[in-house]
């Protein structure tokens, strides 16, 4: 009973956490792959305010020192334009990204993303790629015309006619509802920027230096404003504590679920066996030696229910880790906070011999009240009444 209670506790326990774990590691992957990469620099001010006049002192220069840095796996120069975006029938508030699309695809995975068209592989003129949720926004398609009008640097409202050449679909429906990704060629000229960049995105070799390599890009030139990850999206590292600490508690809940299970289930055995443990004393077996057996015995039990229910649920998530579960009856509902409809459990091999480790401590705390009541068994009594 105490085996297959441990086991199949901690299999759900595993799973549930595994679950919950995956879907903020995927939430937090996807936004930087998709739109704040590791680290992003501007121009002091403009990610406050997007001014488009706000670009980075001698930018391209910038940008081919960044990318000799041993730290960095790749780096963008972008342009970032708040625009109206307007079809045939309506419009809405966008922001314009102005890429380097071969540049593009060491940053972001948004070419992998397409569920229509092609990623600017068109000699089609202003080819724009949009999000499903624009699409939808807008009411318009592939192939359509969009306008987007925007501030150019000299101050002056002009606008462009694009073609939407590519439909993309991220987990983040806010994401998709609002960036539209031109080329920067093409946004350069209708906005006579002159070659100018409002932001450099970086890619790190190493995500755990990030701070340390945004401490550096900092020193660079007093004029920048260096953003991590985790600053340019705080809700993710919110979301990813509260997730971690709403986990333990889920745990400390399972755990104290399995302490009254064990706790149960040795009395029971404790009574069962009243006429045996009063032989045992009888003959001399001393009380500690009692409590020590009651003790030893639920520990193995839990050991036991342990091992089986960390082996299911390793070899459970390292199945579902491969297939992933579908989740697309409510993918609306994970869209809107950037989580993905298919989710991977990820459970990292370094958690197990905790759980374990707090399976034997719940399991000889639990047994402290059944081997004290066999101990106060009265060993006369015990083997006339039984």
């Amino acid at each position: 009973m105490i085996i297959c209670a441990v086991a199949f506790g901690l299999w759900g326990g595993l799973l549930y956490m595994s679950l919950n774990l995956g879907m903020g590691e995927q939430m937090i992957e996807s936004a930087i792959e998709t739109r704040l990469s590791h680290v992003q620099l501007f121009k002091k001010g403009f990610y406050a305010d997007k001014e488009i006049n706000k670009t980075i002192p001698s930018g391209s220069e910038l940008l081919g020192k960044i990318r000799q840095m041993q730290e960095v796996e790749a780096a963008v120069g972008r342009v970032k334009v708040t625009a109206m975006a307007a079809s045939p029938v309506t419009g809405t508030g966008v922001m314009i990204h102005g890429v380097v699309p071969e540049d593009e695809h060491s940053v972001t995975r948004i070419h992998e993303m397409l569920t229509h068209g092609t990623y600017f592989e068109t000699d089609k003129q202003n080819p724009a790629v949009i999000g499903a949720k624009l699409a939808e926004k807008l009411k318009t398609k592939l192939g359509a015309k969009i306008v987007l009008t925007a501030q150019a640097l000299d101050g002056d409202i002009t606008a462009g006619a694009f073609r939407v050449v590519g439909i993309y679909k991220t987990p983040s429906s806010v994401f998709d509802g609002s960036a539209v990704f031109v080329k920067k060629a093409d946004i350069d000229r209708i906005l006579g920027l002159g070659g100018r960049i409002h932001e450099i995105a970086i890619m790190a070799r190493d995500s755990e230096g990030i701070p340390d390599f945004a401490g550096k890009l900092e020193r660079l030139s007093p004029q920048l404003e260096v953003l991590t990850w985790g600053e340019l999206a705080p809700e993710l590292e919110y979301t990813k504590e509260a997730m971690s600490q709403y986990l333990y508690i889920f745990m400390i809940i399972i755990l104290l679920s399995l302490a009254f299970g064990i706790v149960n289930i040795m009395l029971m055995a404790v009574l069962e066996r009243v006429r045996e443990l009063g032989v045992l004393m009888a003959v001399g077996m001393k009380h500690g030696r009692i409590f020590a057996m009651i003790v030893l015995e639920t520990v193995l039990l839990a050991i036991s229910g342990g091992i089986i229910g960390m082996g299911l649920g390793a070899a459970s998530i390292a199945y579902l880790g491969r297939t992933g579960i579908d989740l697309s009856i409510v993918s609306k509902g994970l869209a809107s906070f950037g989580a993905s409809e298919i989710l991977y459990p990820q459970m990292a091999l370094a958690e197990y011999p905790k759980l374990l480790l707090l399976v034997i401590v719940v399991a000889v705390l639990s047994a402290i009240y059944p081997a004290i009541k066999a101990v106060k068994i009265n060993p006369v009594k015990a083997i006339r009444t039984y």
